[in-house]
Protein backbone atom coordinates (compact mmCIF):
# COMPACT_ATOMS: atom_id res chain seq x y z
CA UNK A 1 0.00 0.00 0.00
CA UNK A 2 1.67 3.17 -1.19
CA UNK A 3 1.82 6.02 1.31
CA UNK A 4 3.16 9.42 0.34
CA UNK A 5 5.63 10.41 3.05
CA UNK A 6 6.98 13.84 3.91
CA UNK A 7 9.99 14.99 5.88
CA UNK A 8 9.73 17.27 8.92
CA UNK A 9 10.19 20.35 6.73
CA UNK A 10 7.24 19.27 4.56
CA UNK A 11 9.34 18.12 1.60
CA UNK A 12 8.45 14.73 0.06
CA UNK A 13 10.61 11.81 1.13
CA UNK A 14 12.34 10.12 -1.79
CA UNK A 15 10.50 6.94 -2.85
CA UNK A 16 13.77 5.00 -2.64
CA UNK A 17 14.16 5.97 1.01
CA UNK A 18 10.61 4.89 1.78
CA UNK A 19 11.21 1.56 0.03
CA UNK A 20 14.37 1.05 2.09
CA UNK A 21 12.50 1.77 5.32
CA UNK A 22 9.70 -0.60 4.40
CA UNK A 23 12.18 -3.34 3.51
CA UNK A 24 14.02 -2.85 6.79
CA UNK A 25 10.74 -3.07 8.71
CA UNK A 26 9.88 -6.28 6.85
CA UNK A 27 13.34 -7.79 7.40
CA UNK A 28 13.09 -7.14 11.15
CA UNK A 29 9.58 -8.56 11.39
CA UNK A 30 10.49 -11.69 9.43
CA UNK A 31 13.62 -12.22 11.54
CA UNK A 32 11.62 -11.87 14.77
CA UNK A 33 8.98 -14.28 13.51
CA UNK A 34 11.42 -16.92 12.30
CA UNK A 35 13.47 -16.80 15.50
CA UNK A 36 10.31 -17.13 17.61
CA UNK A 37 9.14 -20.12 15.57
CA UNK A 38 12.55 -21.74 15.86
CA UNK A 39 13.50 -21.03 19.49
CA UNK A 40 10.30 -19.90 21.21
CA UNK A 41 9.34 -16.28 21.82
CA UNK A 42 10.78 -16.13 25.35
CA UNK A 43 14.26 -17.01 24.07
CA UNK A 44 14.38 -14.28 21.45
CA UNK A 45 16.16 -11.00 22.19
CA UNK A 46 16.11 -7.77 20.22
CA UNK A 47 19.89 -7.86 19.48
CA UNK A 48 19.40 -11.31 17.92
CA UNK A 49 16.60 -10.01 15.72
CA UNK A 50 18.63 -7.00 14.66
CA UNK A 51 21.68 -9.13 13.88
CA UNK A 52 19.58 -11.53 11.80
CA UNK A 53 18.25 -8.57 9.81
CA UNK A 54 21.73 -7.04 9.44
CA UNK A 55 21.03 -3.87 11.41
CA UNK A 56 21.67 -2.52 14.91
CA UNK A 57 19.44 -2.93 17.94
CA UNK A 58 18.96 0.83 17.85
CA UNK A 59 17.56 0.53 14.35
CA UNK A 60 15.11 -2.11 15.57
CA UNK A 61 13.83 0.36 18.16
CA UNK A 62 13.23 2.93 15.42
CA UNK A 63 10.66 0.59 13.88
CA UNK A 64 9.16 -1.44 16.70
CA UNK A 65 8.72 -1.11 20.45
CA UNK A 66 8.99 -4.85 21.09
CA UNK A 67 9.56 -8.22 19.45
CA UNK A 68 5.84 -8.93 19.89
CA UNK A 69 4.90 -5.83 17.92
CA UNK A 70 7.35 -6.79 15.17
CA UNK A 71 5.78 -10.22 14.77
CA UNK A 72 2.21 -8.93 14.95
CA UNK A 73 2.99 -6.37 12.25
CA UNK A 74 3.17 -9.23 9.75
CA UNK A 75 -0.52 -9.95 10.36
CA UNK A 76 -1.36 -6.27 9.86
CA UNK A 77 0.67 -6.24 6.66
CA UNK A 78 -1.14 -9.31 5.33
CA UNK A 79 -4.55 -7.77 5.98
CA UNK A 80 -3.46 -4.37 4.66
CA UNK A 81 -2.70 -6.14 1.40
CA UNK A 82 -6.37 -7.10 1.19
CA UNK A 83 -7.46 -3.47 1.58
CA UNK A 84 -4.93 -2.28 -0.99
CA UNK A 85 -6.03 -4.94 -3.48
CA UNK A 86 -9.70 -4.12 -2.91
CA UNK A 87 -9.04 -0.47 -3.73
CA UNK A 88 -7.43 -1.54 -7.00
CA UNK A 89 -10.28 -3.80 -8.16
CA UNK A 90 -12.50 -2.57 -11.07
CA UNK A 91 -15.10 -0.10 -9.84
CA UNK A 92 -17.95 -1.98 -11.57
CA UNK A 93 -17.06 -5.36 -10.04
CA UNK A 94 -19.65 -6.60 -7.51
CA UNK A 95 -18.43 -5.97 -3.98
CA UNK A 96 -18.59 -9.61 -2.94
CA UNK A 97 -16.48 -10.70 -5.90
CA UNK A 98 -14.01 -7.89 -5.26
CA UNK A 99 -13.64 -8.95 -1.62
CA UNK A 100 -13.12 -12.57 -2.65
CA UNK A 101 -10.39 -11.52 -5.07
CA UNK A 102 -8.78 -9.24 -2.48
CA UNK A 103 -8.52 -12.02 0.10
CA UNK A 104 -7.49 -14.86 -2.18
CA UNK A 105 -5.05 -12.60 -4.01
CA UNK A 106 -2.87 -12.55 -0.89
CA UNK A 107 -2.43 -16.32 -1.21
CA UNK A 108 -1.30 -16.20 -4.83
CA UNK A 109 1.35 -13.51 -4.48
CA UNK A 110 4.92 -14.65 -5.18
CA UNK A 111 6.78 -15.05 -1.90
CA UNK A 112 9.38 -12.33 -2.39
CA UNK A 113 9.16 -11.11 1.21
CA UNK A 114 11.30 -13.78 2.85
CA UNK A 115 8.32 -15.61 4.34
CA UNK A 116 7.67 -19.26 3.68
CA UNK A 117 4.65 -20.57 1.81
CA UNK A 118 3.38 -21.86 5.18
CA UNK A 119 3.59 -18.44 6.83
CA UNK A 120 -0.08 -18.13 7.80
CA UNK A 121 -0.20 -21.61 9.26
CA UNK A 122 2.97 -21.05 11.28
CA UNK A 123 1.87 -17.57 12.35
CA UNK A 124 -1.48 -18.77 13.71
CA UNK A 125 0.25 -21.61 15.53
CA UNK A 126 2.76 -19.18 17.07
CA UNK A 127 0.07 -16.78 18.27
CA UNK A 128 -1.97 -19.66 19.70
CA UNK A 129 1.02 -20.92 21.66
CA UNK A 130 2.43 -17.59 22.86
CA UNK A 131 0.09 -15.61 25.17
CA UNK A 132 2.55 -12.69 25.14
CA UNK A 133 1.66 -12.10 21.48
CA UNK A 134 -2.10 -11.87 21.97
CA UNK A 135 -2.41 -8.17 22.84
CA UNK A 136 -0.20 -6.99 19.99
CA UNK A 137 -1.91 -9.36 17.58
CA UNK A 138 -5.35 -8.05 18.55
CA UNK A 139 -4.16 -4.45 18.09
CA UNK A 140 -2.73 -5.26 14.66
CA UNK A 141 -5.90 -7.12 13.70
CA UNK A 142 -8.09 -4.18 14.73
CA UNK A 143 -5.99 -1.74 12.69
CA UNK A 144 -6.15 -3.99 9.66
CA UNK A 145 -9.93 -4.42 9.92
CA UNK A 146 -10.36 -0.63 10.10
CA UNK A 147 -8.30 -0.30 6.93
CA UNK A 148 -10.41 -2.92 5.15
CA UNK A 149 -13.60 -1.26 6.38
CA UNK A 150 -12.45 2.07 4.96
CA UNK A 151 -11.66 0.39 1.64
CA UNK A 152 -15.13 -1.16 1.55
CA UNK A 153 -16.76 2.19 2.37
CA UNK A 154 -14.74 3.79 -0.41
CA UNK A 155 -16.22 1.35 -2.93
CA UNK A 156 -19.76 1.32 -1.55
CA UNK A 157 -20.50 4.72 -0.02
CA UNK A 158 -24.20 3.89 0.31
CA UNK A 159 -23.32 1.05 2.67
CA UNK A 160 -22.25 3.45 5.42
CA UNK A 161 -19.30 3.27 7.77
CA UNK A 162 -20.88 0.94 10.34
CA UNK A 163 -22.01 -1.67 7.84
CA UNK A 164 -18.64 -1.42 6.08
CA UNK A 165 -16.86 -2.05 9.39
CA UNK A 166 -19.12 -5.01 10.15
CA UNK A 167 -18.52 -6.52 6.71
CA UNK A 168 -14.74 -6.05 7.10
CA UNK A 169 -14.86 -7.87 10.44
CA UNK A 170 -16.90 -10.67 8.88
CA UNK A 171 -14.48 -11.14 6.00
CA UNK A 172 -11.36 -10.95 8.17
CA UNK A 173 -12.95 -13.26 10.73
CA UNK A 174 -13.96 -15.74 8.04
CA UNK A 175 -10.38 -15.91 6.80
CA UNK A 176 -9.03 -16.46 10.32
CA UNK A 177 -11.65 -19.12 11.03
CA UNK A 178 -10.80 -20.90 7.79
CA UNK A 179 -7.08 -20.97 8.58
CA UNK A 180 -7.68 -22.28 12.10
CA UNK A 181 -10.16 -24.89 10.84
CA UNK A 182 -7.73 -26.08 8.20
CA UNK A 183 -4.91 -26.28 10.76
CA UNK A 184 -7.01 -28.47 13.07
CA UNK A 185 -8.17 -30.80 10.32
CA UNK A 186 -6.23 -30.29 7.06
CA UNK A 187 -8.38 -31.43 4.16
CA UNK A 188 -7.86 -30.19 0.64
CA UNK A 189 -5.97 -26.94 0.16
CA UNK A 190 -5.89 -24.00 2.53
CA UNK A 191 -6.90 -21.67 -0.30
CA UNK A 192 -10.00 -23.75 -1.03
CA UNK A 193 -10.97 -23.62 2.66
CA UNK A 194 -10.50 -19.85 2.76
CA UNK A 195 -12.54 -19.47 -0.43
CA UNK A 196 -15.43 -21.43 1.09
CA UNK A 197 -15.37 -19.29 4.24
CA UNK A 198 -15.28 -16.00 2.33
CA UNK A 199 -18.15 -17.15 0.11
CA UNK A 200 -20.23 -17.55 3.25
CA UNK A 201 -19.18 -14.14 4.59
CA UNK A 202 -20.07 -12.25 1.39
CA UNK A 203 -23.25 -14.20 0.56
CA UNK A 204 -26.02 -11.82 -0.38
CA UNK A 205 -23.90 -8.76 -1.21
CA UNK A 206 -23.07 -9.53 -4.81
CA UNK A 207 -20.59 -12.25 -4.05
CA UNK A 208 -19.98 -15.48 -5.96
CA UNK A 209 -23.00 -17.73 -6.32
Amino acid sequence: MAIEATARDGAPVAPRREMYKEQTRLDLAVAAFELAVKDGLAEVRVPQIAAAAGVSARTFNNYFTSKEQAIAWLAERHAAGMAATLRERPADEPLGEALMAAVLGQYHLPREDGLSANFLRDFRALVAGEPALHAQYLAARAAAERDLGEAIAGRAAAMGSLRSAVLAAMVAGAERAAVMHWMRAPSGSLVATVREAIEQAVAGIGGPS
